[in-house]
């Protein structure tokens, strides 16, 4: 299903001219450094393209030659492979070598100047006087060779090597040189149902956060284990050239694109819709899992404001907020595919298949689930999960499984992983502190695990005695506060929310003797009120909560403070007169 969609989506692009998706037998690679070379081989020049952090430049070539081991691809590599630069591990001449074997090789009866003058490069070049070239050591850092390729192009040109018809021709033959001398696999492909050449490896792809720099793989057999029927390799997966070559391509743009690709804890979350105009619903998709503006002001650009406008109906009213037009249809497919790293290749994390209509809905019922009093108006996935981290931590990593349960549970509908709720209830008993994003998080858990109806604000009628206990305990302390002048080493909530939380009986009778002498230090009639108000509602004091009952605490205690806090009305200051 996965590599259907992805091989849908890669049909889609090819029609966008705009895309800038390769067709098969090239790729789109990277590239930090040109090389001016004069037409008799003399290097002029090496120009960095990477200023002030900016990405590198791309340009679409034939497929790298390129392996695991040492290899070298034509006219654009690292500098170890074009200069003979030390890469770290003495092997800068001998990839050097590998490199100008194959450019004598490749070029030898090459007529094109783009083609002579790196033929002429490589027969001429020292790598022993590398260090000795300032054109190629003011691009080093404190003595190391820079990352990133280097390709080639002539003195006053603007035309890249790898651009040169000729180039081209002779790095696609070699290509389709190595592919005949691999062992053919002719069998009928799970994904076209044709039957044609099955692919012995993958291509790689990057952009997985936490995989290989080098490139991981979506489907790869590493162990004679996990062969059968004496098929060798990815032949036991079945998947034609062309479909790998579709899925792999599409999978790449879309971890390339700051537009489809979202990081959520350990996870890369890539989406895409199958629709010609795939644009304006990854747009809104991206809108609604980062998260739109807190403030109401309205964005400058004219396509921001019409994905803004969308997005705050869909939040209001669900698939129904959506504008349908004549190029918008909320019935299109669309895709959430996470990601995380694995040993040699990448794990699916989840994988997401609805209508687009169906994606809306159930985004906004997360966020509705979410919606607490405070100062954000809409909580971001990744911000309800990084708040299971300590706010102490140096090292902010959430679980690594942690991501994934929570992005399934927001797009199937389905319960919420129990260890989100304990890791944040862990999180506020040990710190004392409960921020939006953990109120946020409890009252999700609570409402789609337990289906308790929660109110976003505080619910004075809610005759929930851990809600209420929460709330008398959020109005002691603040009695505690009004009771001295000047700051408190400690609150109570310092010294016994933990405790409270889960153990009432041990501290209420407790907190409730020192509140009377703190009343006596101001005038508390408003507080004391409040507080009789709560302690009717209060059965008992249990001895022990569970779980749930210690998330209704922590919710009652979040919403009277923030309550507290509010600017009081003339009835309320007439109490206290």
């Amino acid at each position: 299903m996965i590599i259907n969609a992805l091989s849908e989506h890669y049909d889609v692009l090819k029609k966008d001219d705009k895309s800038g998706i390769s067709s098969p037998g090239f790729q789109k690679t990277y590239f930090n450094y040109t090389a001016v070379l004069s037409e008799q081989g003399e290097l002029f020049e090496v120009i960095s393209h990477v200023v002030d952090k900016k990405k590198p430049q791309s340009a679409i070539m034939p497929e790298t030659m390129k392996s695991s081991a040492v290899g070298s691809s034509p006219v654009c590599d690292n500098m170890s492979y074009i200069f003979g630069v030390d890469d770290g591990k003495g092997k800068g001449i001998q990839k050097f070598n590998v490199a100008k074997e194959l450019h004598l090789k490749l070029f030898e009866s090459a007529v094109s100047k783009e083609g002579i003058a790196v033929r002429l490069f490589f027969e001429n070049w020292k790598p022993e006087t590398v260090s000795e070239r300032e054109e190629i050591t003011k691009h080093f850092l404190k003595g190391i060779s820079p990352p990133g390729n280097v390709v080639f192009k002539l003195v006053g040109e603007t035309k890249h090597f790898h651009e040169s018809d000729e180039v081209k021709e002779i790095w696609l033959n070699e290509n389709s040189k190595k592919s005949a001398e691999n062992e053919e696999c002719i069998a009928q492909c799970a994904i076209t149902g044709d039957i044609t050449s099955i692919a012995t490896l993958h291509t790689q792809f990057k952009g997985v956060k936490g995989a290989q720099p080098t490139g991981a793989s979506l489907i790869c057999f590493n162990k004679t284990a996990d062969e059968s029927y004496n098929l060798k390799q990815s032949h036991n997966s079945r998947v034609s050239e062309i479909a790998m070559f579709k899925y792999t391509t599409s999978l790449q743009w879309l971890l390339s694109s700051a537009e489809n690709k979202l990081f959520i804890g350990d996870d890369t979350c890539v989406f895409w819709a199958n629709s010609q105009n795939y644009k304006q619903y990854e747009e809104t998709a991206f809108s609604l899992l980062f998260g739109i503006n807190d403030n109401d002001e309205p964005e400058e650009n004219q396509v921001e404001r019409i994905v803004e406008t969308r997005v705050k109906a869909i939040l209001l009213q669900g698939s129904e907020g959506i504008y349908t037009t004549s190029d918008f249809n909320p019935d299109t497919n669309f895709y959430v595919l996470g990601l995380a790293p694995n040993a040699g290749r990448v794990s699916v994390r989840y994988f997401y298949c609805n209508t687009f209509a169906e994606f809306c809905n159930k985004i906004k019922r997360y966020y509705d689930e979410t919606q607490v009093i405070g100062n954000l108006k809409n909580i971001k996935i990744r911000r309800l999960i990084d708040a299971t981290i300590s706010t102490k931590s140096k090292d902010k990593k959430v679980n690594p499984l942690l991501g994934g349960a929570v992005m399934r549970a927001v797009l199937s509908g389905s319960r919420y992983p129990q260890i989100l709720f304990n890791q944040v209830i862990l999180r506020v008993k040990t710190e004392k502190h409960v921020t939006q994003e953990r109120a946020a998080a409890i009252k999700a858990f609570l409402i789609r695990n337990y289906k308790e109806e929660i109110l976003p604000m505080l619910d004075e009628q809610s005759t929930n005695s851990a809600y209420v206990l929460g709330r008398t305990f959020a109005i002691l302390e603040m009695i505690q506060k009004n009771s001295v002048e000047g700051k408190l080493n400690a609150t109570i909530k310092d010294k016994y929310f933990a405790t409270a939380c889960s153990n009432p009986a041990l501290v209420f009778p407790t907190l409730l003797k020192l509140t009377q002498h703190h009343l006596a230090k101001f005038d508390g009639v408003f507080w004391d009120k409040k507080l009789g108000d709560c302690l009717k509602l209060v059965a008992s004091f249990p001895k022990a909560q569970n779980m749930e009952n210690q998330g209704q605490f922590i919710l009652g205690y979040y919403h009277q403070t923030q309550k507290n806090y509010e600017k009081r009305t003339k009835e309320e200051n007439n109490v206290s007169n």
